[in-house]
C-alpha cells in the first residue's frame, strides 16, 4: 500500500471516529452495548459484582499519528480519551475497565462502517494484558501481491498527564485492594501504576525525544543504530521481547543527555557523534546495575524501595522507563551490552558485523540448553504470581526463581521467554490465541560446573537454611560427612551417559517437585542429543578428556623409555606430539586393549641434539634418519612395554618424499609412529629450491617436500601444543572439534579438509565467540561453528585465530595484507581457496595450500548453510542426526564397499609382516589404502569423496577438464572418440568413464560391492 493510500485511509477514518454515537455514563452501558454489538469487551479483569462503575463513550478530544510513520516502519493512531475518567478511577482497575469499554465502542463503530477491505482485531499493546488496542490490516485477498503486507495501523489510547495525582501513581504506591485472604499490608503495584502513567505522559515523552534530537544532531542516527542492535538481539518494547525496544533506547539516551543535579555533567555529551552516543549508551547499560542501584532523574523526593526489578525513574513523568523489563530480560540486556563492548575492543572481531549484521537471537545458537514448559495445564492461581495478571508471566517468574536457585553456579543466566499473545477476533477473548503457547527457558551454562555431581548445602547447625534446603529439594537432599569433617546437607547427581546428564536431572527434579502439573508437557530440547552423536566413550573418567587418557598415559610411558635409551650417537633433545589423539581432537579416541578396527597411528617427532656430523645432502639425510630409527628400534626391542616394531618407508621411489618412520606397538594395543626432525633440513630444502644446492629431483617435488616439511615438522608440533593448552582452558573445545570432524566425515569431505583446518574453525568459536559469550554446551558450540562456516565468505575474508593471545592490531593487519597479496597473485584461487592463519602460522596457507579446492570450499560452506536453514525451519523439533545425513545425488558415481573386507586386513597375505610381536594388522585399513591408490592413479581426473572414519562408500566427480576436447598424443587418461560433427575436420574425444570405473572396480576386487553411476 502506498503512502498516498494510507493518507487517504487516515483522512477518511478520522471523521468517522469523531462522529461515533456518544454514550453517556450509565451503569447499564455494558449490557446495552453487548446486546446491540457483536464485540466482546476486552476487560483485563471482570467487573466485580455490585460495583458502581459507570461506563461511557465520548468523542476523542484529539487523534494524532505517532510512531515511525515518517520512516515507513510503523503507523500508530493516538486517540485522547481523557474526558471519560474521574479523579479516582486509577484505583481497582476502574481506569482499565473504562478504557476497555471505550475501545470496544470504537471497534464496534469501525465494524459497522462496513469496510470489507480491512480486518479489525483486538491485540495487547506490548503484550500487556492491561492495555488492549485495535489493529487494522488489509484482508488476505488484497494483500496477496505482497505490497499490502508491509503496513498495519495500531489504534492506541492516551490520557492527559494531569488526570490523576502524580504522587498516587509512584512505583511504591498500591492502587488495588487485595482480598483479605491475600492481603499482608499495603502491596505496591509498580507495573499497574506505570501502565497508567505511560498512557498519561505519551505527549510529554514525544516532547522529550524532540528536545533531545534538537540538542544533538546525531541523536536520531544513534537511535537508529540502537534499534538495529536491539532488533538483531531480539529485544523489543513488548514483554515477550524483553520490554526494551527502540522507544526505551531513545528515552534512556534522552535522559542521559540531561544535566544531573549534583552528579556532574550528563553521561552523553551533545557533541558526540552517532557512534559515540551509541557506544556510550552501551557502556552505561553494561556497567550500571539498575537492579541494585536504581537511577533517579529529575526527582529529589522519590525514594525507591528494595526491589529486584530494574529502575530508571523519570521524575518529570513519575514513570519507571524500564517497568516492562523483567529481572532476566535486564540481565540479558546487560550481558549483550558487555559482549558487544568486548567485540568492539577485540582486534580480531569485526564490530560492524558483530553489532549490526549477525542475528543473535536464534535460540539454537543463543542458548546452551532450552526447556519448554506449556502455559496451559497448571495451577489456576499461578497467573497471580507476578504484578501483571497473566498466566505466562506468572509461570515465567516461578521458572526463573526455581531454576536460578536449583542450578546455582551451573547457570550463568536463566532467561524465560514469555510467549506473545496474537491478535484475536472482536467477538472472542485473547485466551484462545495463546492456549497452545509455551514458555521457553533458555540457559547460559557454565561448562566448568555443569558436570559437578556433588552439591554442598548448608551445615546441619543452620536450622533455618537446612529447612529451606530440604523444602526445595525434598527427598533428594541428604546429610553427608565430608573428608574435612564437616556435616552438610548435600545432593548427589548421576553423571552416567552424557556430560549434560546432571543438568537434565536437576531440571527434571525441579519440574517434578515444584511444577508437577507442567512436567508432562515439558521438553529439554535437543541439547543432550548432540552429546550422544560422539563415538562411544570407553573411558570411565568423568572428564570430557577421559577418552584420551589411555593414549596420554601410553605416550608418557613411551617417552620415558625413549629418553632412557642408551647407545644412540646423539642425545635426544625433544619429543614432539603431532597426532590429533595427543591434542584431544581425534574423532575416534585411541582405546587400550585389542582393537576391533584399524587404528590410526599416533604420530611423534624426535629431535636430536645439534651436530656437525649430519650430512649436507638431502638424500643422505633421509638415509641417516633411517639409520637412527633402526638404532632406536634396536634399543626399544628390549623394552617390556613394546610388543612390536616395524620400520617403513613413506612414498617409496619418490626421492625427497621417501621418508622413513618407525611404528611401535605397545602392550596396551596402541601404535605410535616415530619420525625424526632435523633442524637444518628446512634451510637445505629452501636452498635447493632456489638452485643453490644441486639436486636430481624436479622443482615441483622439491616444493612439495618443503611444504610437507613445514607442515609436519614445524607447524604441526606447535599447533598440537597450542590446541592441547586451549582444550584444558575450554572444556567444550575437544568435543566440539570431534563433532565437527564427524560432520565433515559424514558429508564425505575427509580427504579435502585437513584436521588442523577443522580445528582452527572450531577454536575460532571459543577464542572469538562474538556476538555471543563463550558457549556453555556442546550443541551451542557446534551450531555456532556451523553458523560461522555458513556465513564465512572465504573468497574475501581470511580466517584469523589467536591461539596464544599473541596477535595485536598490527599483526592482524599484516595477515590481512598477506591475504590480499595472495588474492592478487592468484585471483582464480587455483592454489589457495581458503586462508587460515594464526599467531603461530601467519602465512595462512599451511593447512590450505592446494587443498581444499574452490569446489570443495564452496560445498563446505553450502552444506553448513543448508544445515542452518534446516535448523531455522524445524527449530527445536529437529533431530540432530538429520544434520549428519549425506546427500549422494550430486556425485557422478558412488562406489559401495563391502564392510566385511575393508576392515579385515589380515586376509591379504601381502599386507602381513613378521615383526616381533606379530603383524601390525591394527594399523592397516584396506579401504584407506584403496582410496590412496585411487587418488594416486586418478586424482588428476576424478575428485574423490569419502568418510575416513567409517568408509563404506566412495563418491566421485569427474574433472570438467576431462570433457570433450580435441584428440592429441599424451592425454593422461583413457579416452573414447566422439562422433564427428557435420563438417568437422578434427576428431574429438572424451574421458572413457565406463572403462575407468571398470578398472576401479577391478583394483578394489572383493572390497567393491557395486558402483552406481549417474
Amino acid at each position: 500500500m502506498s503512502k498516498t493510500s494510507i493518507l487517504q485511509f487516515l483522512s477518511s477514518s478520522q471523521p468517522h471516529l469523531l462522529n461515533l454515537t456518544i454514550l453517556p455514563q450509565a451503569p447499564e452501558a455494558q449490557r446495552v452495548f453487548q446486546q446491540s454489538n457483536n464485540v466482546r469487551i476486552p476487560f483485563p479483569e471482570a467487573i466485580p459484582l455490585g460495583s458502581n462503575i459507570t461506563l461511557a463513550y465520548g468523542t476523542p478530544t484529539k487523534i494524532s499519528v505517532v510512531g515511525s510513520y515518517a520512516r515507513k516502519t510503523a503507523l500508530l493512531l493516538n486517540s485522547n480519551i481523557t474526558h471519560i475518567f474521574q479523579v479516582n478511577d486509577y484505583r481497582d482497575h476502574r481506569y482499565f475497565h473504562k478504557r476497555a469499554f471505550y475501545l470496544a465502542w470504537l471497534a464496534a463503530g469501525i465494524q459497522k462502517a462496513n469496510t470489507p477491505a480491512l480486518v479489525v482485531l483486538f491485540a495487547y499493546q506490548d503484550d500487556n494484558p492491561l492495555q488492549p488496542i485495535l489493529t487494522i490490516q488489509p484482508t488476505l485477498h488484497e494483500s496477496a501481491g505482497c505490497a499490502y503486507q508491509s503496513w498495519m495501523i495500531r489504534l492506541l489510547l492516551a490520557a492527559h498527564d494531569d488526570i490523576f495525582p502524580l504522587e498516587k501513581m509512584l512505583p511504591t504506591k498500591s492502587c488495588t485492594r487485595y482480598d483479605a485472604v491475600d492481603a499482608q499490608g499495603d502491596h505496591a503495584t509498580p507495573i499497574y501504576n506505570a501502565t497508567i502513567r505511560s498512557e498519561c505522559c505519551s505527549s510529554s515523552s514525544l516532547k522529550q525525544l524532540h528536545w533531545a534530537s534538537v540538542r544533538s544532531g546525531a541523536f536520531q542516527d544513534a537511535c537508529m543504530l540502537g534499534a538495529v542492535w536491539l532488533s538483531q538481539r531480539g529485544f523489543g518494547s513488548s514483554r515477550s521481547t524483553g520490554g526494551f525496544g527502540q522507544l526505551e533506547w531513545a528515552t534512556v539516551m534522552s535522559l542521559l543527555m540531561q544535566d544531573r543535579e549534583g552528579a556532574g555533567p550528563p553521561v552523553l555529551s551533545p557533541g558526540y557523534s552517532n557512534y559515540q552516543l551509541f557506544r556510550a549508551t552501551l557502556l552505561f547499560l553494561s556497567t550500571t546495575d539498575l537492579k541494585s542501584s536504581p537511577m533517579i532523574v529529575q526527582s529529589s523526593s522519590f525514594k525507591p524501595t528494595h526491589s529486584m526489578n530494574p529502575m530508571l525513574f523519570d521524575g518529570s513523568k513519575g514513570l519507571n522507563i524500564l517497568f516492562k523489563m523483567s529481572r532476566w530480560s535486564y540481565d540479558l540486556l546487560r550481558d549483550e551490552a558487555q559482549t558487544s563492548l568486548k567485540a568492539i575492543n577485540d582486534p580480531l572481531a569485526d564490530p560492524f558485523q558483530t553489532l549490526f549484521i549477525n542475528k543473535v537471537d536464534e535460540p539454537w545458537k543463543m542458548f546452551d540448553c532450552i526447556v519448554r514448559v506449556p502455559v496451559e495445564g497448571g495451577d489456576d492461581d499461578i497467573s497471580h504470581t507476578g504484578h501483571v495478571p497473566d498466566r505466562a508471566a506468572g509461570l515465567a517468574e516461578i521458572l526463573y526463581e526455581k531454576f536460578s536457585f536449583g542450578l546455582g553456579d551451573r547457570a550463568q543466566l536463566v532467561y524465560p521467554k514469555i510467549p506473545s499473545v496474537q491478535p484475536w477476533e472482536l467477538d472472542m477473548g485473547p485466551s484462545h490465541s495463546n492456549r497452545m503457547a509455551d514458555v521457553i527457558v533458555g540457559l547460559f551454562l557454565n561448562p566448568e560446573h555443569c558436570s559437578r555431581t556433588v552439591d554442598r548445602g548448608p551445615p546441619v547447625e543452620d536450622k533455618e537454611a537446612s529447612t529451606l534446603f530440604r523444602r526445595f529439594w525434598g527427598d533428594k537432599a541428604e546429610l553427608r560427612r565430608f573428608k574435612d569433617g564437616t556435616i552438610l546437607e548435600s545432593l548427589i547427581w548421576d553423571n552416567s551417559g552424557s556430560k549434560r546428564a546432571v543438568i537434565h536431572s536437576i531440571i527434571s527434579h525441579i519440574l517434578h517437585r515444584h511444577l508437577r502439573h507442567y512436567r508432562h508437557g515439558s521438553d529439554h530440547g535437543h541439547s543432550e542429543a548432540f552429546d550422544r552423536l560422539l563415538p562411544q566413550q570407553t573411558s570411565t573418567q568423568p572428564s570430557i578428556l577421559g577418552p584420551f587418557s589411555a593414549a596420554m598415559t601410553s605416550f608418557e610411558h613411551l617417552m620415558k623409555s625413549i629418553r632412557a635409551m642408551e647407545g644412540l650417537p646423539l642425545q635426544i633433545r625433544q619429543i614432539f606430539a603431532t597426532s590429533p589423539a595427543l591434542r584431544y581432537s581425534s574423532l575416534l579416541a585411541p582405546a587400550a586393549g585389542k582393537q576391533q578396527r584399524p587404528v590410526r597411528p599416533i604420530e611423534l617427532l624426535i629431535q636430536f641434539e645439534s651436530s656437525t656430523r649430519w650430512p649436507e645432502n638431502l638424500f643422505a639425510v633421509q638415509r641417516t634418519k633411517a639409520a637412527f630409527l633402526l638404532k632406536v628400534a634396536e634399543s626399544l626391542d628390549r623394552d617390556e612395554l613394546v610388543t612390536a616394531i616395524h620400520l617403513r618407508l613413506e612414498k617409496p621411489g619418490r626421492k625427497l618424499l621417501e621418508h622413513s618412520c618407525l611404528d611401535i606397538k605397545t602392550t596396551d594395543g596402541l601404535v605410535f609412529r616415530l619420525r625424526i626432525y632435523h633442524e637444518r633440513e628446512l634451510g637445505m630444502l629452501e636452498q635447493t629450491l632456489n638452485g643453490r644446492i644441486p639436486c636430481g629431483a624436479s622443482r615441483e617435488e622439491i616444493a612439495l617436500a618443503l611444504s610437507q616439511h613445514k607442515r609436519k615438522c614445524i607447524q604441526r608440533p606447535m599447533h598440537t601444543q597450542a590446541v592441547s593448552t586451549l582444550v584444558t582452558r575450554y572444556p567444550l573445545l575437544s568435543p566440539t572439534i570431534r563433532l565437527l570432524k564427524k560432520w565433515r566425515d559424514c558429508h564425505l569431505l575427509s580427504l579435502h579438509l585437513a584436521d588442523e583446518l577443522v580445528e582452527l574453525i572450531a577454536i575460532h568459536t571459543f577464542v572469538c565467540p562474538y556476538p555471543w559469550q563463550q558457549p556453555g554446551s556442546l550443541n551451542s558450540a557446534f551450531l555456532r561453528t556451523l553458523g560461522f562456516v555458513a556465513d564465512w565468505n572465504w573468497q574475501s575474508e581470511p580466517l584469523i585465530v589467536d591461539l596464544n593471545s599473541g596477535l595485536d592490531k598490527q599483526a592482524v593487519e599484516a595477515i590481512r595484507a598477506r591475504f590480499d597479496a595472495w588474492r592478487k597473485l592468484d585471483p582464480g584461487m587455483n592454489r589457495m581457496a581458503m586462508f587460515a592463519a594464526s599467531d603461530i602460522d601467519r602465512e595462512g596457507v599451511t593447512w590450505t595450500d592446494r587443498c581444499p579446492a574452490k569446489i570443495i570450499a564452496a560445498r563446505f560452506t553450502n552444506l553448513a548453510h543448508s544445515a542452518c536453514e534446516l535448523l531455522r525451519k524445524q527449530g527445536l523439533k529437529l533431530e540432530p542426526e538429520a544434520l549428519f545425513v549425506p546427500s549422494l545425488t550430486e556425485y557422478d558415481f558412488v562406489i559401495h564397499l563391502e564392510p566385511a573386507h575393508h576392515r579385515k586386513s589380515s586376509s591379504f597375505k601381502n599386507l602381513q609382516n613378521n615383526s616381533r610381536g606379530g603383524p601390525f594388522d591394527a594399523t592397516i585399513d584396506c579401504s584407506q589404502s584403496y582410496i590412496s591408490e585411487l587418488q594416486e592413479l586418478y586424482g588428476d581426473n576424478i575428485i574423490f569423496f569419502c568418510n575416513e572414519s567409517a568408509t563404506s562408500i566412495i563418491a566421485g566427480l569427474w574433472n570438467p577438464q576431462t570433457g570433450p576436447r580435441s584428440w592429441r598424443v599424451g592425454l593422461r587418461y583413457s579416452t573414447m572418440p566422439l562422433d564427428k560433427e557435420a563438417g568437422g575436420a578434427e576428431q574429438r574425444v572424451t574421458i572413457n568413464q565406463t572403462s575407468i570405473l571398470c578398472d576401479i572396480a577391478r583394483l578394489g576386487g572383493d572390497m567393491v560391492r557395486k558402483i552406481d553411476q549417474k
